[in-house]
């Protein structure tokens, strides 16, 4: 299900890097990236569960995407969201808060979309639950951008909810992460804590030098290295990119 989208992100960004660690074998996260003629769309997402529960929902969630993107097309990631958190509830029937004397069940996801526009170099997003962390070619720190507090598809989701798009101009040189909570949630250190933001910023500024290969390389050492003898918690996703005018193909 991956491949597709694996083939054309390494096809389309020059600067581009993408690590999937399932906690197990097959898992909760998953990916999807288009490349059009004037920009590239991607979606990062973090289904409930994983193994093979969080496997079965990555498959109702991406298919309910590819719906999502057939009919509106990738252009507003805002709308993208509400339409697959309508597809998600209308799938697990979550749109209704009573079935057989109770609620069936109460899964859904976070998600992360965005639509980078080639002409305007503006990246275009809209997030339930999941952070954007952006560092600028030339600034001290990372900057990040937390999603709404609202995941998609589950009970207490309305489906009328409606998420917003934010937009940034990104310049040349300029770092774009996102990443689903296996990485921010880790436990480790001595003091048997969660990695969190401050840790992974810190890292994306250490490695800000390095090709996008080496930088996320960077980054998942410092989080192996953070988790050390402790179990790995959750599914992890990180997807980075590097602004520039030789960076699309």
């Amino acid at each position: 299900m991956l491949q597709p989208s694996h083939e054309a992100l390494f096809a389309a960004l020059a600067d581009v890097a993408l690590a999937w660690q399932p906690r197990d074998v097959v898992g909760g996260d998953f990916y999807h990236f288009v490349a059009y003629a004037d920009g590239w769309s991607f979606v990062l997402a973090d289904c409930t569960g994983h193994g093979v529960p969080g496997a079965f929902m990555t498959l109702i969630a991406s298919s309910r995407l590819a719906h999502a993107l057939e009919r509106i097309g990738p252009r507003d990631p805002a709308r993208l969201l509400v339409e697959l958190n309508r597809g998600v509830k209308s799938a697990l029937a979550q749109d209704e808060p009573h079935v057989a004397g109770g609620v069936a069940s109460d899964d859904g996801l976070d998600a992360l979309v965005l639509w980078f526009e080639h002409a305007r170099a503006e990246l275009t997003f809209a997030s339930a639950r999941v952070p954007l962390h952006l560092l600028a070619r030339d600034a001290a720190e990372v900057r990040t951008i937390d999603g709404e507090r609202m995941g998609l598809g589950y009970v207490g989701t309305p489906a009328s909810y409606a998420w917003t798009n934010r937009s940034v101009t990104l310049g040349d040189g300029d770092v774009v992460c996102a990443a689903t909570d296996g990485v921010v949630d880790q436990i480790g250190g001595s003091k048997h804590i969660a990695f969190g933001k401050r840790r992974l910023r810190e890292a994306m500024v250490h490695a800000r030098a390095r090709p996008m290969p080496e930088f996320a390389a960077a980054l998942l050492a410092a989080h192996a290295d953070y988790q050390a003898g402790h179990r790995r918690r959750d599914d992890l996703t990180l997807f980075c990119f590097r602004t520039a005018r030789a960076s699309v193909r």
